[in-house]
């Protein structure tokens, strides 16, 4: 096990000063300590260095004694207290916005993927609650779903007070500091609003000072960003930090950072932080990574951060013009919402989406079936259509493994079996339905698989699906009318993962592979001279440079059910 790594003199002088109040405080302590908080932020810092402990301990009791917080002389430097007083090491967009904070009422960041900004928003936190006297200030902190505010952000917040040694306590969502009278005071908490409970907004500004910390900021509702407008008064302060969304047009977060784009809003500020500044890519000068435990080689800070290989790789994936370059490559808000049929959030947020648990529920591979490895749960006596409930990428193949039709039916008769095996083992009695493309050597693969059920080599329900028919539902009042089948599966798709404005979730959880994932998010929505929604054909897609969304359409026929009558069935 690596030891603790050493605690910084700062904290170390402080936690000296906990253990003993008695000690002496000098006329020299106290003018150093005066100087110090009225010195430019550089001169206080650099003057900090040349303290040796003994020193640095009655200055910081002096401290104490004039700002109420041991560490008070860093509450207009956030960037020197996460390098001084925590240790870590910041590169330079971060130094930017932490210590905007302090200057500005809103500090709105649209950021791009793996440029830090969770980690940026738990040391911001630990600024705030330490470097204010207990009771003054209260830190609140928020995402667009609680398991973010409590898996993402709260477990960097509850890492830094602990290493650092700060005082107080941590609980999963909830920091704590002892006051004068050793009463346990609410120094931080974490919550969630629920979109369009405005009410949930109310009640928190009960301290002199208020610092609001807003997380994927990209995904809170209107209504609950509109609600920290009443927050924010007198000594009050917002980070909002977030990827910009990909399917929502004039979202809060998008309007609050053109905000702060205009020289009339100075107090509104935006500061973007691409995946472009990462300094893996620009060539920054960074220091060494001080976040890592102490048995870790000593390494660049950059090696954490994205590099050009992981750019280049996803625009090559998804298109330079695809919404989810242009948000977390970028750091920009994609206009339109990118005009795609399934937006990239909607799928992000389904593969998310956590598993039910409790009675009913079972996790695949506790089923006891050979070779399954999966731990998501199921519910018990559930459909079986290769995927429906949850829907999982089983296997894929291409050339000469499908170079005929006996090869692709052996195939699928395999996957057929291995579905029989699963429903059997869920207690299910419905047959399992298995949905084909009839183009090209699916035709055949369907002729064979019907052949050989009615021979017994398995008991499943066969479907061969035309996806250039007319689709078998189509509603005139529908505000998205299908023109084909293939169009009509998408949107019916799109349906299922379209979050649910009471809950924010769709319907569907999806454990799909990365490529599977992007081919759901590539295709374009478009309209016919008739009015008809089009999905973009295959064709379209690879003259722009994209591949063929095949896993994709595969998960659409696993989700998709054939009209009851055209199948003969009584509905």
């Amino acid at each position: 096990m690596a030891a603790p790594r050493p605690q910084t003199p700062a904290v170390a002088a402080a936690n000296t000063l906990v253990e003993n109040r008695s000690g002496v405080r000098s006329m020299e302590a106290s003018s150093i300590a005066d100087t110090l908080l009225r010195a430019p932020v550089p001169v206080r810092r650099a003057a900090l260095k040349t303290l040796d402990a003994v020193d640095l301990t009655h200055v910081l009791a002096e401290v104490e004694r004039e700002t109420g917080s041991l560490y008070g002389l860093w509450a207009d430097t956030p960037s020197g207290f996460i390098e001084d007083v925590l240790g870590e090491s910041i590169w330079s967009k971060q130094r930017e916005i932490v210590d905007a904070v302090p200057k500005h009422t809103r500090v709105m960041v649209p950021a791009g993927f793996g440029v830090g900004k969770t980690y940026i928003a738990g040391r911001l936190c630990a600024w705030a609650g330490a470097t204010n006297p207990v009771g003054t200030m209260l830190v609140s902190t928020t995402a667009t779903r609680f398991r973010q505010v409590r898996n993402q952000l709260w477990p960097h917040i509850r890492k830094t007070i602990s290493r650092a040694g700060l005082p107080g306590f941590c609980d999963e969502v909830q920091w704590k500091m002892p006051d004068q009278w050793n009463n346990d005071v609410r120094v931080a908490y974490g919550f969630t609003a629920q979109a369009h409970d405005e009410a949930s907004m109310q009640g928190i500004h009960g301290n002199p000072k208020l610092v609001i910390i807003v997380d994927e900021a990209g995904g809170i509702a209107r209504s609950i960003g509109a609600g920290t407008n009443n927050l924010l008064t007198g000594d009050a302060r917002m980070l909002a930090i977030g990827n910009p969304p990909t399917d929502d047009p004039r979202s809060w977060f998008e309007v609050m950072c053109e905000e702060g784009d205009d020289p009339d809003e100075p107090g509104t500020v935006t500061i973007p932080i691409a995946t472009l500044d990462s300094p893996a890519i620009t060539g920054e000068r960074v220091p060494y990574c001080l976040d890592c435990p102490p048995a870790v080689a000593r390494h660049s800070l950059a090696i954490h951060l994205p590099a050009q290989d992981w750019v280049d790789r996803t625009i090559r994936e998804y298109g330079e013009d695809h919404p989810y370059v242009i948000a977390k490559v970028h750091a920009k808000f994609p206009k339109g919402g990118g005009g795609k049929v399934i937006p990239t959030t909607w799928v992000e947020d389904a593969k998310d989406n956590e598993d039910p648990t409790g009675p009913g529920w079972v996790r695949l591979c506790d089923l006891g079936l050979d070779g399954e490895k999966a731990t998501h749960t199921v519910k018990r006596g559930a459909w079986v259509r290769l995927g429906v409930d949850v829907v999982e990428h089983r296997h894929h193949s291409s050339g000469m493994a499908n170079d005929n039709q006996v090869k692709v039916a052996k195939k699928i008769l395999e996957e057929v079996k291995a579905a029989e095996r699963l429903a059997k083992a869920l207690g299910s009695t419905a047959k399992v339905h298995v949905k084909i493309d009839k183009n090209g050597l699916g035709h055949g693969a369907v002729g064979m698989l019907e052949v050989w059920g009615q021979n017994g080599r398995h008991h499943s329900e066969v479907f061969g699906v035309m996806v250039s028919e007319s689709p078998d539902r189509d509603d005139p009042g529908a505000p998205m009318r299908p023109y084909r089948k293939r169009d009509e599966m998408w949107l019916a798709t799109r349906q299922l993962l379209q979050p649910d404005p009471a809950t924010g979730t769709g319907r569907l959880r999806l454990r799909v592979d990365r490529e599977a994932a992007i081919q759901l998010t590539t295709p374009n929505l478009g309209n016919n001279a008739g009015g008809y929604a089009v999905v973009e054909s295959k064709k379209q897609m690879q003259a722009r440079g994209m591949k063929s969304p095949d896993r994709a359409e595969a998960i659409l026929l696993a989700i998709y059910e054939p009209n009851p009558r055209r199948r003969g069935i009584i509905a």
